[in-house]
């Protein structure tokens, strides 16, 4: 029997000191994710919000310079030994971190990091207030899943975990619970947990333990801080025409398979620009660019700043709640989605520690809600729900880059209700298996990969 075979047969001091570890490192990591997002989002809105409202003419030129020496610094920090770990998203670094968990084929469960665990993730988390603090472009939901696989190996290790099983176990909650703690919504983060590290394979036992990780940082997160949703869709009543059906379908053809094929060919080429700098200045050229495409588009196209800069939240807060004024325009949309997808391809393979996952999830809904609004324009007679594409865009562009579909139809019913459940789950069936075979992240497993660490796994526990 392989590891999760045996772990059937734990006896109930086991399950109730596994169960502990994993209370103990989700109250932990709850804390550093919480104040991790209080400081960026203390930084980071006030200076967008500054540099767009201020009607300062300077004040576009500060965030420059901000930006600049946020990039300046990230680059020095990357010349030393430990550091470079704690650049780009991260999810890649947890996931590799989490299959190759020990160093020693005994019975010796220590994770083959090169920098202790804590170091590590306290690390990631200097690093991406560095980074978002500054107003660079990217998400927030990448760099907090290595913290939280980091402190929940620490933990298992400091309480001197037993089995490999056990310290899987602390790693994957760790995922769950720093993901539950942003996104507010338990049961989607621990499918998140398990999809993006397992692919296309359920682990129950684990994912038990995730469960019990994300109601942890969720009672959290309302008993202490008050609950407050990350968005807030407008009602939809639960029946849904053919036509309806039909087009979520065609935002998961023609809009999230896009989507994710645009990121992977971002990613490779602004790669291929900043690579042609010195690595010291590397962040800081990656801040440049990413400061050219942000205040061009401020001057050219009058276009707020958060759009294109920052976590993206407040574009689709805009858009859910209406979508006026240049956010009812189809080709201002598309301009958002070129900006963003530069911003955040010059932010991260600069070195900057920012995620992938919410600016994938806001460049589908900008994306689903230019195509709501351009076949209204070409009809003409058809209104077309904006929020429905909106919702629709999220959901399938969040399976199409990193592969989660059960966390993506997870996530819609307990953010945005149940009703918008029926065309999420379509969209993101569609959108899964046109884009089965795309993968950002390189560690991430996908069908035969899956299949083979499965059979890895087995062969190490025998």
């Amino acid at each position: 029997m392989d590891a999760e075979q045996r772990a059937l047969h734990d006896s109930w001091d086991t399950i109730l000191r596994t169960v502990t570890r994993v209370a103990l490192s989700s109250v932990l990591i709850w804390s550093v994710c919480s104040a991790l997002r209080y400081g960026v989002h203390a930084t980071s809105d006030q200076l967008l919000a500054f540099a767009t409202e201020g009607r300062l003419w300077w004040a576009p030129l500060m965030l420059v310079g901000v930006l600049l020496v946020g990039g300046l610094l990230r680059g020095l920090l990357n010349r030393w030994p430990g550091w470079s770990e704690v650049a780009s998203d991260g999810v890649d670094v947890a996931l590799h971190n989490y299959h190759i968990t020990y160093e020693d084929p005994a019975d010796n469960p220590r994770p083959r990091y090169s920098l202790p665990a804590f170091k590590l993730a306290l690390r990631k988390a200097a690093a991406t207030l560095l980074t978002l603090g500054t107003g660079a472009s990217g998400g927030l939901e990448g760099p907090v899943v290595l913290v939280g696989e980091s402190l929940g190996a620490g933990v298992a290790r400091l309480t001197r975990a037993g089995s490999e099983h056990t310290l899987r176990t602390c790693q994957l909650a760790g995922i769950a619970a720093a993901v539950a703690t942003l996104l507010n919504a338990p049961f989607a983060a621990a499918l998140f947990a398990i999809e993006v590290v397992y692919g296309n394979r359920i682990v129950y036992r684990k994912l038990a333990y995730c469960l019990f990780a994300g109601i942890i940082a969720y009672a959290l997160n309302n008993r202490l801080l008050g609950f407050r949703p990350i968005f807030v869709a407008p009602p939809h009543g639960h029946t849904y025409t053919l036509a309806e059906y039909a087009l979520t379908a065609l935002v998961a053809v023609a809009v999230s398979a896009p989507i994710a094929l645009m990121f992977g060919l971002t990613m490779k080429h602004t790669r291929q620009v900043v690579e042609r700098v010195h690595p010291v200045l590397r962040g800081a050229a990656g801040a440049l660019c990413t400061a050219v495409v942000a205040v061009g588009l401020f001057y050219v196209a009058d276009m707020d700043l958060r759009h294109v800069l920052g976590m993206g939240e407040y574009t689709i807060a805009r858009l859910l709640a209406g979508g006026q004024g240049d956010l009812s325009l189809w080709w201002f949309l598309l301009l958002i989605v070129v900006g963003k997808l530069l911003t955040t391809g010059f932010t991260i393979q600069s070195g900057g520690s920012a995620g992938m996952l919410i600016p994938s999830m806001v460049l589908g809904g900008v994306a689903g809600a230019a195509t709501a609004q351009a076949l209204e324009a070409a009809t003409g007679l058809m209104e077309v729900d904006v929020s429905l594409f909106v919702v629709v865009g999220i959901a399938s562009a969040l399976v199409a880059v990193v592969g989660v579909p059960l966390a993506a139809i997870a996530l819609v019913l307990e953010v945005f209700g149940a009703e918008y459940g029926p065309p999420a789950i379509l969209a993101c069936g569609v959108t899964y298996v046109l884009t089965l075979r795309l993968s950002i992240y390189k560690e991430q497993p996908r069908e035969a990969a899956a299949e083979q660490l499965s059979e890895q796994d087995a062969s190490r526990s025998d």
